[in-house]
């Protein structure tokens, strides 16, 4: 990918993520009658902009790494309030400021930023399942990895997963966003077996793995394959089809070897470009026998560059479709959120208690990269990644930082507490202390992304 296109990915999924956040914050203050007086896109030097008729200076910004409403009444962006506002306005002007609305508009104006946010992150999700089809993936094991932390505590093969560490399990998808987080850590695992529900004792094993673009993440890891080796479709030029596989088969031998997952297939043909292979499937209750040229395709190993590999054209089927409604993809939408929210929350309390790296923080660049990687891979991934960019800024924002959307909320909180608000001047000292630090917390970020760059070894 060029460095333009990375630029584009990135300002393509930022500037519309900031712009909404911002409209929440900006509809829901004109709504309680709220004057706004500038609503940015990003920061510092104002590129270009216009005033409307309301008195609100729209304007593109320098700094495309977020934006900003500025109401009436607030001192500067941050939403420092202005101890000296009301002094010289008219009561008609007082009565359009920020900081002299009632408790519950302001804590609602300052909210509505990133529920939007999340708002939007569960309408791709509930877009996505709607037109697609809810995606279920049975947590039933049809395989293990060579050296599987599940088989060496007693998990075997068809075993169904029903809860790890007390948390119920749906499908596959509970299995692995709990696991993905919780490397090295020992948890109970109940599966049903034969009717019955056995409960081992599992420690969950360290991969890394790698996005096929040369980064590496650290991950918890079962050693388990869930996949069916069914086939759902064929790509063009597919030998596999040629050959005479057909949908819905299920491959259960090649040469002289025993399948049972889809990663069995890929672990056998990969290596074997320009080999012919001979394949078992099942149709209909019969077998059918299949030679099978495999052919040579280039693809990026673990350290970006080009490797061959073995390819037969053929696509997994994983899980199921199951068609749903409007509300029930919403209700899943929603789900989804949470879901990611509780992930974030989950690795935000391991990187404070050192058990993840603070090199797993990721800033502007590697948020850059990753919008370009997903760019590259068509609209469907991009979209998906915008909804995950999304649900972060929600998170982010309601940290309690001074100067974020939290900050205040917890302003707002004590406010509430304390039937009275917090002096100007504590306010404004503590939104200086957050965005000092916000500032410090953004150059670490921003190193920690330079340092991982290729040219750095990262």
């Amino acid at each position: 990918m060029g460095v333009l296109t990375t630029v584009f990915a990135f300002l393509l999924v930022l500037g519309p993520l900031v712009v909404i956040h911002e409209l929440g914050h900006y509809l829901v203050g004109r709504l309680f009658g709220v004057k706004a007086e500038a609503f940015s896109v990003g920061f510092g030097k104002e590129l270009a902009g216009w005033t409307d008729r309301r008195g609100t200076r729209w304007k593109l910004s320098a700094l495309p790494l977020g934006g900003y409403v500025q109401f009436a009444g607030d001192m500067n962006p941050a939403s420092a309030p202005d101890s000296g506002a009301a002094a010289s306005v008219s009561p008609q002007e007082r009565a359009q400021m920020f900081q002299f609305q009632p408790l519950w508009q302001r804590a609602l104006i300052v909210f509505a930023g990133p529920l939007t946010n999340l708002l939007l992150c569960v309408a791709i999700f509930a877009a996505f399942t709607f037109f697609q089809g809810n995606r279920v993936i049975e947590p039933v094991i049809s395989d293990f990895a060579e050296h599987s932390a599940a088989k060496a505590a007693g998990l075997a093969i068809g075993d169904r997963i029903v809860s790890i560490d007390g948390q119920g399990v749906g499908d596959v998808q509970d299995v692995a966003r709990y696991v993905m987080l919780h490397a090295d850590g020992r948890v109970p695992v109940v599966v049903e077996r034969a009717g019955k529900q056995v409960r081992l004792p599992v420690t969950i094993a360290t991969r890394e793995i790698d996005d096929g673009f040369g980064k590496k993440a650290r991950i918890g890891d079962l050693g388990i394959a869930f996949d069916q080796p069914v086939v759902a479709g064929f790509a063009p030029d597919s030998p596999a089809k040629a050959a005479g596989f057909a949908v819905g088969d299920r491959i259960v031998r090649i040469d002289d070897v025993d399948v049972t997952s889809f990663q069995d297939v890929v672990g056998q043909v990969q290596p074997r470009a320009g080999q012919t292979l001979r394949f078992t499937v099942l149709r209909e209750g019969a077998r059918h026998v299949f030679l099978v040229p495999v052919q040579k395709a280039m693809r990026p190993d673990g350290e970006g560059k080009a490797k061959a590999v073995g390819m037969i054209g053929v696509e997994a089927q994983i899980g199921r479709l199951v068609p749903v409604g409007p509300f029930k993809a919403v209700a899943i939408g929603f789900d989804r959120s949470f879901e990611l929210l509780s992930d974030m929350l989950t690795g935000l309390r391991q990187i404070v208690f050192g058990e993840r790296s603070v090199k797993e923080l990721g800033g502007p660049i590697k948020i850059a990269q990753a919008s370009g990687q997903q760019f590259s891979l068509g609209w469907e991934n991009f979209v998906g990644f915008a909804a995950f960019i999304s649900i972060n800024l929600a998170f982010i924002n309601l940290l309690p930082i001074p100067g974020l959307d939290g900050g205040h909320l917890a302003f707002y909180a004590a406010e509430w507490v304390r039937r009275k608000p917090l002096d100007v001047r504590s306010q404004e000292w503590a939104i200086r202390t957050g965005v000092m630090f916000l500032l410090a917390l953004m150059l670490f970020v921003t190193v920690n992304d330079i340092v991982a760059l290729p040219i750095f070894g990262g």
